[in-house]
């Protein structure tokens, strides 16, 4: 008797099997990665988006998109895309968003701000801009699955730096920023404890090694006795860290000196 073979319709019908089988297994083996992998093909997409849109929007309109167009943003400092004012962590930095709703550039050159697979709301997108070498323009993830950074140059560049000394960040030529413009240490008047402060244009670090004792205006130069009056100027001062009518401040103000101390 003649054996039969498989017809073409029973053969399609096992291969499909299969190949379902396949897929199921793949899934079932490691979901998770399937997922993190998809996401990162994600974020690459959204970045790429946004870089095309900026980089169009500059070459229609000789220059960049208002939104864009910062001179605050230091090399590395990333700051998240969002959709209004806030202070947002990315990769363990956390910055005042970079607010974008520009209907010249959202809209018209990027449908919609594009937000993070990981993420839910424009408020805060997930993705980030930065400042590359050259002062290329620079778009990043600010999470992914795989080890590897989700970062991309758009081919345009931003606007110079402009260091702004009391902002907090350590910008261009700046040593340090501690946040404010004054100057700690020894002779303004303020008390502080031992610490290390920037001065005030953040060009050099003000070390206090013991917390102050006392401090005044006048913690260099000589008093009387009998007024607290400082005999170079004529001026009557009082530091009240001190005995009102027969100390001062001594120069390092580790201490109040008894009666009229030399500079």
């Amino acid at each position: 008797m003649k054996k039969g073979g498989f017809t073409l319709i029973e053969l399609i019908i096992a291969v499909g099997i299969i190949a379902l089988l396949a897929a199921i297994s793949v899934v079932a083996i490691n979901p998770a990665k399937r997922i993190g992998q998809s996401n990162d093909s994600q974020r690459w997409a959204d970045l790429t988006a946004i870089s095309k849109a900026v980089e169009l929007y500059t070459a229609d309109n000789g220059t960049l998109p208002s939104d864009f167009a910062v001179t605050n943003i230091a090399q590395g400092e990333k700051l998240v895309l969002c959709s209004s004012a806030a202070s947002l962590t990315c990769d363990g930095q956390t910055e005042a968003c970079l607010v974008v709703n520009d209907t010249d550039f959202l809209g018209s050159y990027l449908p919609d701000l594009p937000i993070d697979p990981d993420k839910s709301t424009i408020t805060d997108t997930g993705y980030y801009v930065t400042r590359g070498g050259g002062d290329n323009l620079m778009l990043g993830a600010c999470d992914s699955y795989s080890s590897t950074n989700i970062e991309l140059n758009a081919q345009v560049a931003m606007n110079p730096l402009v260091a702004v000394c009391g902002d907090g960040d350590v910008e261009g030529g700046e040593v340090c920023d501690d946040g404010n413009n004054f100057n700690e240490g020894c002779g303004n008047a303020t008390l502080e404890t031992a610490g290390s402060y920037c001065n005030y244009n953040c060009t050099a670090v003000i070390s206090i090694t013991v917390d102050e004792v006392c401090d005044s205006d006048f913690s260099n130069i000589c008093f009387d006795n009998f007024s607290h009056q400082d005999l170079y100027s004529g001026s009557y001062v009082h530091d009240s860290s001190c005995n009102k009518f027969t100390d001062s401040c001594n120069g390092s103000c580790s201490y109040c000196s008894v009666g009229c101390s030399s500079p």
